[in-house]
This record gives C-alpha cells, sequence and structure tokens, in this order.
C-alpha cells in the first residue's frame, strides 16, 4: 500500500487529494484497487476530498515563459549585453544536463527583482506593450 490516502480513525473518514480520487475512478488501477480495501476495511468511513491550502503571499508567474522573458530584456537598456547573460544560462543548464526552465526562471527572477520589491508579471506586462506601441508609433 501507498500514502495516497489517509485513513483518519477518529473522524471516520478516508482522506485522500482530487489527483488520487481522480486515479482511483479508473477501474483496476492500483488507486482503485488501494481505495477499495479501504473502503472494504472502513465501510461506514466517510470519503473526503483533501483540500489543499494555497498560499496566497506566494507570486505566481503563470505567463513567465521563455517568449516573455526575450521580451522583457528587449525593451532594457543594456538589452543586448543581458541577452547573452540569458543565452549563457541556457547554454549553462543544457550541459549540465539539468531543465533550462527552471534554472533561467530562477536567473531571470533574481536579475529583475530585488529584495524590496519583487519582480511584477503585471508591471513587466504593461512594459513590454508600451515598448511595442511606442515602436509601433515609429514606424
Amino acid at each position: 500500500m501507498s500514502n495516497r490516502f489517509t485513513v483518519d480513525f477518529f473522524t471516520k473518514k478516508i482522506i485522500g487529494t482530487k489527483a488520487s480520487f481522480d486515479k482511483a475512478r479508473r477501474y483496476g488501477s492500483s488507486e482503485y484497487k488501494e481505495l477499495c480495501g479501504l473502503m472494504s476495511d472502513n465501510p461506514d468511513f466517510e470519503i473526503v476530498v483533501k483540500e489543499i491550502k494555497q498560499n496566497k503571499s506566494k507570486q505566481s508567474y503563470k505567463k513567465l515563459d521563455f517568449k516573455f522573458i526575450e521580451s522583457y530584456i528587449s525593451i532594457q537598456p543594456d538589452a543586448e549585453k543581458i541577452m547573452r547573460e540569458y543565452e549563457a544560462i541556457k547554454i549553462s543548464a543544457k550541459s549540465l544536463g539539468r531543465s533550462v526552465y527552471p534554472d533561467t526562471k530562477r536567473w531571470f527572477l533574481e536579475k529583475f527583482s530585488s529584495e524590496d520589491k519583487p519582480f511584477d508579471m503585471d508591471e513587466a506586462t504593461r512594459e513590454i506593450e508600451t515598448a511595442a506601441a511606442q515602436a509601433g508609433a515609429a514606424a
């Protein structure tokens, strides 16, 4: 047995994450068999989906992809120098056999954040849009 589900004998509940229950929906899967066994052993227990608490203070960078990073770098005063640094980070990660995105993201956020002011995606998006509008007007 694994730890996909928790049995709480005090509250008479079988607790699992939404992902575990979704996997248990597939007939014959290991999750299905595990849940069936737990339900068989504890027929009067309630089945409960565990609520995962979201950290509201954690900064999210959902739209931070390579294209966004490159667009943001391109509007910086020393864009060429920063772009070389960016490419070097990507090459370094590849040569070390590491995933490129996490290393690049970490470098980018360190480069454009400070302890006082974390990187602000909304502000950066506005800056990129403003620069694109100015470039379009100049053309």
